[in-house]
């Protein structure tokens, strides 16, 4: 019998966004990539769809190349 996980890994569809007026990305993690690191904003976790649909946001081009 499987049991049920609630493991989230590296794809879990959860991203992170900074929200100043003139971010438009959003990233793979908080203390990986540059262009997160140079947020001066908060920055949230959020669902991928949220991220895209509601925040109107873009896959960042250095965490997902």
């Amino acid at each position: 019998m499987l049991g049920l996980c609630s493991y989230k890994g590296p794809d879990s569809g959860e991203v992170y966004i900074c929200l100043s007026p003139t971010a438009v990305a959003y990233h793979k993690s908080k203390d990986g990539c540059k262009g997160i690191q140079a947020c001066t904003h908060q920055v949230i976790k959020v669902s991928k769809e949220d991220a895209i649909k509601k925040y109107k946001y873009r896959a960042c081009k250095l965490c997902f190349r």
